[in-house]
């Protein structure tokens, strides 16, 4: 969607939600554990229910995705939202949303915070909270028949360079190109937008691009999935963190959030978490609404 909505996309294509809101609780929550939190950390709805209610679409692997055999949601944030129910002493019921939906539905309280890979940005901070959590970067990426060409910057002026356009990454190689390519006198990228990272790797795969921007973290997934297809070229992109989302102006909600965090960072959970799907550069310090510019 930075995309103009986030940072994200999954790069091959998984199995379509069915329309509407599907419940999965007892697969991502459990019974409610005692906590380092208490009831008083939470909103007083939240904490008399004994649920805490997670926004996720599930198609964005290795971050949240279903698993092809059980057709549970699975993946980091999942693991990380399990940690914070447990954390805060409530059970975490995950709820399917198209991604789309997400920051509509913790605005209007169907959901009590989302997980999904959502970029913090100062202008989504207008209308949602953030409490950052993971640091994201864009890759450079390409066919692995072709990575020796791109050793430096200029390697992509003129060259097409596939990205979804919904997502932060779009603008990112705009700037990019206004940096190392026209701006220094060089030919311009030829920008291909497309509507997601799936739509960006079928392009790179038929070669109608020359290279593609995706997240790191999918890039990892999909390099355990089929380690001869892709590699990543150059420096990464600068990082975006993912926030886990919060209804606007909603303290005890962010208070809660981000104390829990901080705890599963100082319990090591947080880092066992991210290091367990090959994301060590991904670990951050949680913070509320992080992003500046």
């Amino acid at each position: 969607m930075s995309r103009t909505s986030c940072a994200r996309r999954a790069l091959r294509p998984l199995p379509v939600l069915a329309v509407g809101t599907a419940l999965l609780t007892s697969a991502c929550g459990g019974t409610a554990a005692t906590s380092a939190s208490s009831d008083s950390d939470l909103p007083a709805a939240v904490a008399q229910s004994g649920t805490l209610r997670v926004g996720m679409s599930p198609d964005f692997p290795p971050m949240e995705y279903l698993d092809e055999k059980t057709h549970d949601v699975v993946g980091v944030d999942v693991q990380l939202a399990k940690a914070l129910g447990k954390q805060l002493g409530v059970k975490v019921e995950i709820v399917q949303q198209s991604f789309d939906q997400l920051l509509n539905s913790v605005q209007t309280g169907r959901v009590d915070i989302v997980m999904s890979g959502l970029s913090d940005t100062v202008e989504r901070q207008k209308t949602v909270d953030f409490v950052d959590y993971f640091g994201s970067q864009g890759r450079f990426y390409t066919l692995q028949a072709k990575a020796a060409k791109y050793t430096k910057p200029g390697n992509v002026c003129g060259k097409t360079l596939a990205v979804s356009k919904k997502t932060d990454y779009y603008e990112q190689a705009v700037d990019y190109n206004k940096q190392y390519c026209t701006g220094a006198g060089k030919s311009a990228i030829k920008l291909l937008p497309t509507d997601s990272g799936s739509a960006a790797r079928l392009q790179l795969e038929q070669g109608r691009a020359d290279i593609a921007v995706q997240g790191g973290e999918n890039l990892a997934y999909f390099e355990k999935q089929d380690p001869a297809k892709y590699e990543p070229v150059l420096a990464p992109l600068e990082s975006t963190p993912f926030g886990i989302v919060i209804k606007k102006g909603d303290s005890k909600m962010s208070g809660a959030i981000l104390k829990a965090m901080k705890a599963l960072v100082k319990d090591g959970t947080y880092t066992k978490i991210l290091a367990g799907g090959g994301m060590q550069y991904a670990v951050i310090r949680p913070v509320l609404n992080g992003s500046t510019g």
